[in-house]
């Protein structure tokens, strides 16, 4: 199929399910023609004031998020994600990067708007005092076709120098990884997605633009709802649930979901990180007919690139992250930059790949030259097996040096995964000294951890202390490395810079 703008993926599903339900938030719905008709009434508001090439939208999961989605495109602009939670500073950071000539808001995003410095055009609902009431007497007729290769959105990602990468996402790119999940999953008009990113977050776009196309509901989820999947999977009617693997770590922790409690499931995604063995077959136990499928790709390659579907038995400690997408190419290269037949640096190219962040000084080092044609450093190592194809075998950046000796992150916390049931770990070095939090059952021996760890690790890689903790997540679900990084450094008595 050629490439088409991302609007039009939303106006497949509404011919196919008009009168069914495209969004829920809580116990209110809006049927995909209610929808649309809101979109036309936004997207005549924008255009009414002179139009917009970049639509920043500074909300919360709320209407005005998806419907500001939406009737960005109607209006032919991009759309800039932000999210009320952020500091003023940072979101005043990424308008400005953004180059942003029109902001959607709703109440919580109207809170921050006397921080963010003089303001473009604001549009807002009745309840938001100052911002432009959009008027259905001016909603658009004519959708612009537009060209593919015109801006969809644009996510900020949080860079190494603590500056938000802006990175561009084109019609094309988000359009051909819509085609791939379609094809992908069996999902129609009867199906109801849960939506538990936040919508800043780039594996939101899979749970918005994949349900809409497919005629689906998409059911908004808040943080705390997110954390009770038994309760909303059983009450929504959700057949399709999204999730990053320590969102399971932590129910798994407290037991929370019994074998065969979720049998309503017929899809569930994980992504974001690696994937465990143990939660992949907890959560397969508590959803015994839903197709476990794991991806993997950072948001410059437009969500996922690869997959794998969980079929039990696998000798890694993660789940493998599989086979590449149609369309996609990956090649492995080595520490001197030379292509390698089986492990290496993950480099992708295809129809899915972004051009260069907003910020071309963000891409010196992110792309490489081969046969010609230019690829994407993910950063990310992996070996190629010739049974469950590709495996992450971490970061490059999660390399540290300690006493001399190279040391991969990964291996470590690998190791604590494999040292008993139910057990993950989070590593690091501060100040030149190992250490590692380890999330479990109540009554997990780190006696009996340490003693397991020095059986497969070097003494160099022991880690010199160990601690339990609960799990302590992000916004999206991750693990929490910054918050954990810092409660190591209290706990050593540092003070991190």
């Amino acid at each position: 199929m050629p490439p088409r703008p991302l609007h039009h993926w939303f106006l497949d599903g509404a011919r196919a399910n008009p009168d069914g339900v495209a969004l829920r938030i809580n116990s209110t719905l809006w049927t995909y023609t209610e929808l649309d008709a809101l979109a036309r009434t936004w997207a005549g508001a924008l255009v009414r004031h002179g139009g917009c090439k970049r639509v920043g939208v500074l909300a919360a999961k709320s209407l005005e998020s998806y419907v500001g989605f939406l009737a960005t495109l109607y209006a032919g602009a991009a759309f800039v994600p932000l999210n009320p939670e952020f500091p003023a500073e940072r979101n005043r950071a990424v308008l400005a990067a953004a180059d942003v000539d029109a902001l959607i808001v709703d109440p919580a995003g109207a809170a921050q708007l006397d921080q963010l410095g003089d303001l473009p055009l604001v549009l807002a609902g009745e309840q938001v005092p100052g911002g432009v009431v959009p008027d259905s007497r001016d909603a658009v007729v004519s959708l612009p076709d537009g060209s593919p290769d015109e801006l969809a959105y644009i996510l900020f990602t949080s860079g190494s120098t603590g500056v938000p990468k802006g990175v561009p996402i084109r019609h094309r790119n988000i359009g051909a990884f819509v085609e791939v999940c379609l094809g992908r999953y069996d999902v129609g008009p009867a199906d109801v997605f849960s939506q538990v990113y936040e919508l800043t977050f780039d594996l939101s776009m899979f749970e918005v633009w994949v349900a809409w196309a497919s005629g689906a509901c998409l059911t908004v989820l808040n943080r705390l709802q997110a954390l009770n999947p038994l309760r909303y999977v059983r009450s929504h009617g959700i057949t399709v649930w999204t999730s990053t693997p320590s969102l399971v770590g932590a129910l798994r922790t407290r037991g929370a979901l019994p074998a065969g409690s979720m049998p309503g499931l017929r899809h569930t995604v994980f992504c974001g990180e690696p994937l465990p063995v143990e939660s992949a077959a907890y959560w397969q136990a508590a959803a015994p007919n839903a197709v476990v499928d794991n991806l993997y790709g950072p948001t410059e390659l437009a969500v996922a690139c690869t997959g794998h579907r969980y079929a039990g038995a696998t000798t890694e400690g993660t789940v493998p992250i599989g086979e590449v997408f149609p369309g996609m190419r990956c090649a492995l290269l080595d520490e001197d930059g030379a292509v390698d037949p089986r492990v290496g640096e993950l480099c992708f190219t295809g129809p899915q790949m972004f051009g260069g962040y907003l910020d071309p000084a963000n891409d010196v080092g992110k792309f490489v030259e081969l046969d010609g044609e230019t690829w994407y450093r993910t950063g990310d190592r992996a070996r190629l097996t010739d049974d469950v194809g590709l495996v992450h075998l971490g970061r490059n950046d999660n390399q540290v040096k300690v006493q001399g000796y190279r040391i991969e992150l990964g291996d470590i916390e690998s190791a604590v995964r494999a040292a008993g049931p139910g057990l993950d770990g989070v590593a690091f070095a501060v100040d030149g000294t190992l250490v590692a939090f380890v999330t479990g059952p109540a009554s997990t021996d780190l006696a009996a951890v340490a003693k397991r760890l020095a059986t497969v690790l070097p003494g160099y890689m022991l880690p010199k202390h160990l601690w339990r903790t609960e799990p302590v997540l992000t916004g999206n679900g991750k693990a929490d490395r910054l918050a954990l990084r810092a409660e190591a450094a209290r706990r050593l008595g540092l003070s991190l810079s």
